[in-house]
């Protein structure tokens, strides 16, 4: 894997690890079984990219998977990567300089000799968490470094304020965008993934974007592989459904002075087309019981296609977060994940001990939720 010049950007960022499948409750049906294989990468097709405004975007386009399982496998042995020693509240230099492509890099290292358009930077107290980006054979969307910062930093606070997620503080995180498919497919380094829109690699702690369409496809790509980091590095390795459920939610989130709105809107169509059937209660104990490569399937298994997994996935997320008793719900299930990051966490008996006339009230709320997706704007 060769090196990147990295462009300084000050983060809050967070940190993770590996499970195992969590049990279920005696009174759910069985569930399918786990498996170590490398999670097969979600395609992003072209065509499906939008033409226009945001909330037109194909979920083949907003998601990558979120990791290789390999590598969660080499990152897990502290359990959570807690992130480098803190830095402090110091001035840093960041170099600005244009390389032989005529792409743009910002760094708080030097460039090589004889780097044109070399220029020196003095920022000062800055974070001591911070994230590398650069393009590998693109120049960067424009404002990353404001956006990219504004958006990770409005998640941070959600997950503090709403779900009571700390974060850990000194974290180094890269950001490479790419736009060549075989050059991104190389530095992926994994075939199965090499289709995919985004990646977050916890061993390397480095988010590779493959280059959309127009700037706000590239952010809300970024947006939903910073959730995965940001999970991955304050929690530990969460469950999918539940860790796709939360990137698809704040894949959508946009912030905005001291918070953030997301648009509950947003591809309201195609959620009430992933509705479940029935009461919900056994879609959802499928979805919960989906690990790895069995999320990620092609097959329509339980009626659900992969697509209509991280619309339920999502639309989960979005119910809990709806009000005080979903909340509460979520925030157990991730704080009992983060006290305990390298063991399972029964997923479903958390969320019937913790939610309101347990998981068949759950599951009758978030089918009917879906089937009516709520529209406006939810404001944090």
């Amino acid at each position: 894997m060769r090196s990147f010049p990295p462009i300084l950007l000050a983060l809050a960022l967070l940190a993770g690890c590996e499970r195992a499948p969590a049990p279920r409750p005696a009174a759910a049906t069985e569930r399918a079984p786990p498996t170590d294989a490398v999670v097969p990468a979600k395609e992003a097709s072209p065509a499906a990219q939008p033409a226009s405004a945001p909330a037109a975007l194909s979920p083949d386009v907003l998601h990558g998977v979120h990791d290789l399982v390999r590598e969660m496998a080499q990152a897990s042995a502290a359990c959570r990567a807690r992130g480098d020693a803190p830095t402090g509240n110091r001035a840093v230099s960041v170099h600005r300089w244009t390389d032989a492509n005529g792409i743009t890099h910002y760094s708080d290292r030097a460039p090589p000799a004889g780097t044109a358009d070399h220029r020196v930077l003095e920022v000062a107290g800055a974070p001591p968490i911070r994230i590398e980006a650069s393009g590998h054979d693109v120049n960067l969307p424009d404002d990353l470094q404001q956006r990219a910062l504004s958006d990770a930093l409005g998640v941070q606070r959600v997950l503090h304020d709403t779900l009571r997620i700390d974060t850990p503080p000194g974290i180094t995180l890269r950001i490479v965008f790419v736009r060549d498919a075989r050059a991104y497919a190389d530095l992926v380094g994994e075939p199965a993934l090499s289709a995919s829109a985004g990646v977050y690699s916890p061993r390397r702690r480095t988010i590779y974007v493959r280059t959309q369409a127009n700037d706000e496809s590239n952010f809300a790509v970024l947006r939903h592989e910073m959730t995965h980091a940001l999970v991955h590095e304050a929690i530990g390795n969460l469950p999918t459904p539940l860790n796709e459920g939360l990137a698809e939610y704040f894949g959508r989130f946009h912030s905005g002075g001291l918070g953030g709105t997301i648009d509950l809107g947003l591809s309201r169509a195609a959620i009430a087309r992933a509705a479940p059937a029935g009461d919900g209660s056994d879609a959802l104990v499928d979805l919960l019981a989906r690990e790895g490569t069995s999320f990620y399937a092609v097959d329509a298994a339980a009626g659900a296609t992969r697509e209509a997994r991280y619309l339920r996935a999502y639309g989960l997320v979005a119910f809990l977060m709806r009000d005080g008793e979903g909340r509460t719900a979520l925030a157990s299930l991730l704080r009992t994940q983060q006290g305990q990051p390298c063991a399972p966490i029964a997923t479903e008996a958390i969320l019937d001990a913790t939610y309101p006339g347990g998981l068949l009230a759950l599951a009758r709320g978030w089918a009917d939720s879906m089937r009516d997706p709520p529209v406006g704007v939810r404001a944090y």
